[in-house]
């Protein structure tokens, strides 16, 4: 049985939270996400047609918001070599954490924007937005081993800022 064709309006309210927050992951800056989100929903109503029927409608929007995504990271990149600053003060206040804790969340911070832009999509995809890596091979467009080796040298390159820390 093939699943109910559904309508862009439909995909657009049921994935575009998700799609935000990835694109905020991803960014790094809510408006720039925003506007990157609502580049990838032109796009995709563009491009609506084509999609078939048995097509993974959830994984194809992904594919859509990546390219958004890396098209605003690398005008960015253009306009400005930005460099990363971020101020202590700006991370989540936890009364409970020590000074050690916030060092360790800003290098995880530091560490994801400086990753490459396929390793950084494929990790915010493969860990907070929870896809499966034939989701996250069928978004960047390359194959599942290729989306495996991405998450693995991301997570190296988290590992070796930490110290070596690992999760247990």
């Amino acid at each position: 049985m093939s699943p109910q064709p559904v309508s862009l309006a439909e995909l657009t309210a049921r994935h575009r939270g998700e799609i935000v927050r990835y694109l905020v992951r991803l960014l790094g800056d809510r408006q720039e996400a925003e506007d990157a989100c609502q580049e990838a929903f032109l796009r995709a109503h563009r491009a609506f047609a084509r999609l078939g029927p048995d097509a993974n409608s959830r994984a194809w929007l992904y594919r859509i918001a990546t390219r958004s995504g890396l098209n605003a990271a690398r005008r960015r990149s253009r306009r400005a070599a930005r460099a990363v600053d971020v101020d202590l003060d700006t991370l989540p206040a936890n009364p409970g954490s020590s000074p050690e804790r916030r060092e360790q969340l800003l290098a995880v911070r530091r560490t994801v924007e400086r990753l490459p832009p396929r390793q950084r999509a494929a990790l915010m995809l493969r860990q907070f937005e929870g896809l499966g890596y034939a989701e996250v091979a069928a978004t960047l467009g390359g194959s599942e081993q290729s989306a495996r080796a991405n998450v693995y040298q991301a997570l190296k390159k988290l590992r070796a800022a930490l110290g070596g820390a690992r999760r247990r």
